[in-house]
């Protein structure tokens, strides 16, 4: 077991797209609220699906009044926990998990009791949040309610207690990107980052002497290049990515809806949106007003990338990549769930902003105490941001209010979200990629990088690294897999 937002156990061995692994009565996890009562017969009526408060020990036996379940007309129920629920009672262990035995944990998914090594089973102790307690799949939004965190992606309460629904047991794999081979070729010319979209459209940009490039390229390899305003440079490429998992495609309640069509980049509230940042050092020349800020992409213009939010010349002094221009200008670019840019370093080192295209507005939020070099999205209400200190926060969107994470120690090039587990992979500048649970602190040695550079996860389960080509020289691409599972 692993500790997430809590401590987690989930494993295959269920349907992709997980309501209830197991046909014993208990609640379906995508289902609404009822106050049914079991009808003893333990067939896992849908009748009876949903929060609910019924009885019957969901045996199969039908010995029992209806609502009860043992047969002694008590409504106590019999069941064993080695079989289940661990009290007989219809509705599971939730929203009671202490009714399981000591040596078994109460899985959100299925509603019973299970080993802790059980597989697809989501398992963990709840956080006091207010006036509820945010069980497995959720974490606490800091202002009293509970909200969900990958693998799963709706909450399901009752009462006081709150839970992960919807969870996936297995990395879905929506699509494959174009090959290795492929983006290896002229895509990666003069690469400094790289994104995928949710349909596993690769993004990057340039960081090089004169002009700096955007290119796509699709699933079937054809690139596509968008030149950049004068001779300003590029430092990052964010794509507006959904933060759960997102197959089979459906729309989210209280979350970003997932697009009919294809990812489109000419609006501000769609999946698939790409925004950049213009970079310049301060002694680098570039002469243009304003000198950088963040872009956005919008296909067909006759300016294709305007800056929506500029900022002035910043320079990191102990920068993650150890060179002027890659750390110059503003970094930790991100987008947030609620469908506005971050970044930070834009007017003064440690400064942190946000951008919202629809109403064309730019707002200061908060002053850190060292510069911005990477941020990625968490939750509705949440990002990751790493400081060039090696430091880690957890910056809630809502209440302008960082709460400390660990520290590095060593800078942090790139932070990148995974929609299936939840975790962060931070890239440090000593060359090692570890794996962070952004809500217990855990970290997890994942690889090492052949050279200082960038990762980035893929759609397809792969985690890529992106060679900082300025710095390091020309190298090419690599991936490695990430689990199928949990």
């Amino acid at each position: 077991m692993r500790l997430a937002a809590l401590p987690l156990t989930l494993l295959t061995a269920c349907s992709l797209l997980a309501l209830a692994c197991n046909d014993d009565g208990a609640a379906d996890a995508g289902s609404g609220s009822a106050d049914t009562t079991g009808d003893g017969d333990g067939d896992g009526d849908p009748s009876e699906s949903g929060e609910t408060n019924s009885t019957g020990d969901g045996d199969g036996d039908g010995d029992g009044d209806p609502g009860d379940g043992d047969g002694d007309g008590d409504g106590d129920g019999d069941g064993d926990p080695s079989t289940g629920d661990g009290d007989g009672d219809e509705g599971g262990c939730q929203p009671n998990p202490e009714v399981c035995e000591p040596d078994l944990v109460c899985d959100v998914i299925s509603g019973e009791c299970v080993d802790p090594d059980a597989p697809c089973s989501l398992a963990g102790e709840p956080v006091a949040c207010g006036n509820f307690d945010c069980g497995p799949g959720s974490v606490c939004n800091d202002q009293g309610a509970c909200i969900p965190v990958a693998p799963c992606s709706t909450v399901t309460c009752e009462g006081d207690q709150c839970w992960g629904d919807a969870c996936v047991c297995d990395r879905p794999i929506p699509c494959n990107t174009a090959s290795e081979a492929d983006l290896n070729g002229p895509f990666a010319t003069d690469i400094f980052d790289l994104e995928f979209a949710d349909d596993c459209t690769a993004w990057m940009v340039t960081l090089r002497s004169g002009t700096d490039y955007v290119r796509r390229m699709t699933t079937d390899a054809t690139l596509t290049q968008w030149d950049g305003v004068a001779n300003l440079n590029m430092g990052e490429v964010k794509v507006l990515k959904a933060l759960n998992p997102q197959y089979p495609a459906a729309p989210l309640v209280g979350d970003i809806q997932s697009p009919a069509g294809p990812p489109m980049t000419d609006g501000g509230d769609m999946l698939g949106e790409v925004a950049i940042t213009y970079t310049c050092c301060p002694t680098c020349g570039c002469f243009v007003d304003p000198p950088q800020g963040v872009a956005r992409l919008i296909e067909g213009a006759m300016v294709p990338l305007p800056i929506v939010l500029p900022g002035m010349p910043t320079q990191g002094v102990n920068g993650p990549f150890g060179n002027n221009a890659g750390d110059a200008g503003p970094m930790g670019l991100t987008w947030g769930d609620d469908l506005r840019l971050y970044v930070g370093n834009s007017q003064a080192n440690g400064n942190f902003d946000t951008a919202d295209l629809d109403m064309q507005t730019q707002e200061f939020l908060t002053m850190f105490d060292s510069r911005v070099t990477a941020a990625a999205p968490l939750t509705s209400v949440h990002l990751l941001i790493a400081l060039d200190t090696g430091e880690l926060l957890r910056f809630n969107t809502a209440l302008n209010e960082a709460t400390p994470v660990m520290d590095f120690e060593v800078g942090v090039t790139t932070l990148s979200h995974d929609s299936f587990s939840g975790l962060v992979y931070a890239s440090l500048s000593d060359l090692s990629i570890v794996a962070v649970d952004p809500f217990s602190a855990e970290v997890t040695d994942f690889g090492v990088m052949p050279a200082l550079g960038r990762v980035t996860v893929s759609p397809d389960g792969k985690l890529w690294w992106v060679p900082a080509k300025l710095v390091i020289g020309n190298m090419p691409l690599s991936t490695w897999d990430l689990p199928a599972s949990f």
